[in-house]
């Protein structure tokens, strides 16, 4: 089960965004409730549940931008529309967005493969007080943990203890493998925070990572198969994104890039089936495993890099100019 918080207004676009969705025919309004007057309208247009949305939130004129605007998701159709229903109250009730006389508008949507809902409401409540949105994402998700029975610590625990049974030689190898599980972790004044859903979950002693540094060798064999299935992979995905889905799939490696997210300056391999982190670049630079280009346009690219080499220097021999392709893993035969 997901839920996500979208982004506020001043206007309440978001019904006409989900208002827009019914028209089109992939979506319809589930529940709408405490709207006064404009719920007993047979069917009372955009303008006017935005219109009343407003003047019931301008009773604290403080907040400038009152939406709250939430989607609620589950794995393909595994819930039903009432059942996505049932969990929105709850989880409102648990936000503080259940108290009697709060506006509500609820839209079921058709237009993906899995099922979800929007609501729209107010963050003000029917007394005029603002509801608390401090940390909201994290209450959020703690709250999603809560009535989906997760209890994240103890998986935490449990992710923890089988993180210390791979090999690893650094503190950047073993943040790597942390991230694979869907951690972020960092180190503090030689305490290690591990941290999850907005939350520091558990602490570690920092000397009881280093104590699990080892050098970390992979055989040759292993080495060549993942330089072979990385290309093979890369070649056949259109992005980033795509290329580690299908070698988790696949293989069961995850890959953990480093930088800025539109350009990376390096990236780790969690082996999961050897229990293993490497540095990446043993196998293909990043350079190399991002480069999504298919196999006629890399041939026209190294094909225009040797003529501007010959143009430079026409008696250059193919020993100098493997030499420079080197880097393009391409050489003349």
């Amino acid at each position: 089960m997901i839920a996500t918080i979208l982004p506020s207004s001043s206007n309440f676009h978001a019904v006409a965004y989900n208002e827009k969705k019914v028209a089109a025919g992939v979506a319809h309004l589930l529940e709408m409730s405490n709207f006064g007057h404009v719920g007993v309208l047979s069917k009372p247009t955009p303008k006017e549940l935005q219109d009343y949305l407003i003047a019931y939130s301008s009773r604290n004129s403080r907040i400038k931008k009152a939406q709250f605007h939430l989607a609620i998701s589950c794995k393909g159709h595994e819930k039903s529309e009432e059942e996505l229903l049932d969990f929105a109250h709850r989880y409102l009730a648990e936000m503080g967005y259940g108290n009697d006389g709060q506006p509500l508008l609820v839209y079921a949507h058709t237009d993906t493969d899995n099922t979800h809902i929007h609501i729209v409401t107010s963050r003000i409540s029917p007394d005029g007080k603002k509801i608390s949105d401090h940390h909201e994402r994290v209450r959020s998700q703690a709250v999603l943990n809560k009535l989906v029975g997760k209890d994240v610590k103890a998986k935490t625990g449990e992710d923890l203890a089988a993180s210390l049974s791979y090999s690893f030689s650094t503190f950047a190898q073993y943040k790597a493998l942390m991230s694979s599980l869907g951690y972020e972790v960092y180190e503090k004044n030689d305490v290690v925070y591990v941290k999850r859903d907005g939350a520091v979950q558990t602490k570690i002693n920092f000397a009881e990572i280093c104590d699990r540094f080892r050098k970390v060798s992979i055989d040759d064999k292993r080495r060549r198969q993942l330089w072979a299935m990385l290309r093979k992979y890369r070649d056949l995905s259109s992005d980033r994104r795509e290329l580690q889905s299908e070698v988790k799939r696949k293989l069961g490696i995850d890959l953990v890039f480093f930088g800025k997210a539109d350009n990376p300056y390096g990236y780790m391999i969690v082996d999961h089936v050897n229990k293993a982190v490497y540095n990446g670049a043993w196998m293909l630079s990043v350079k190399s495993l991002l480069d999504f280009s298919t196999p006629e346009e890399k041939l026209a690219r190294i094909d225009a890099f040797i003529d501007r080499l010959l143009e430079d220097n026409p008696t250059i021999d193919t020993w100098a100019i493997n030499k420079k392709l080197f880097r393009s893993n391409a050489y003349i035969k």
